[in-house]
């Protein structure tokens, strides 16, 4: 059969502005659901005032391939260790209803109304007056440089992702 074995890749495109109900969960978007009703994201704080909201399969595929590493190399240590002491699990329910933890939205500024942005591989969450999305060419020539040149080395990924916010705690 064609495509067989094939994994498909989930992609977030959009973006949407929710209010938080009082148990602190959003609707998500149903195209941002699983098919198969079971979505789980992995969040985390990210560069900007901001959350992402990461596939918990994506991630895990992710770690696979650093977990050797992972022992030996320190940089990748408190990578992992940021990770695992900032990351929440979160998992829709059956009506699509996410939950999400109060006190990191808080720290980033939100309280009732949520700012979510579609970000291709990933989820990013905000408070509405904190994303500024590019607005002239230089920047998007920026950002569409910044993809052609990333580095294949997942393990440089990882700690280049999380460096920023390791040094910032």
């Amino acid at each position: 059969m064609a495509g067989e074995g094939r994994r498909t890749v989930q992609m977030f495109f959009n973006k949407y502005e929710r209010a938080l109900d009082p148990q602190c969960r959003i609707s998500l978007p149903s195209d941002w659901r699983s098919k198969d009703g079971d979505t789980e994201f992995i969040m985390f704080p990210a560069v900007g005032k901001a959350l992402v909201l990461v596939p918990g399969d994506v991630l895990s595929r992710l770690f696979e391939k650093l977990q050797d590493e992972s022992i030996t190399d320190p940089k990748i240590q408190m990578a992992f260790a940021y990770l695992g002491s900032e990351a929440r699990v979160c998992r829709c329910d059956k009506q699509g209803r996410l939950p999400l933890d109060r006190e990191k939205l808080e720290s980033i500024g939100v309280s009732g109304q949520l700012l979510m942005l579609g970000s291709v591989s990933h989820i990013r969450l905000c408070a509405p007056g904190n994303w500024n999305a590019p607005a002239d060419e230089s920047t998007v020539a920026n950002c569409l440089s910044e993809i052609r040149n990333a580095d294949s080395d997942t393990a440089k990924k990882l700690a280049g992702l999380l460096s920023p916010m390791i040094a910032g705690k």
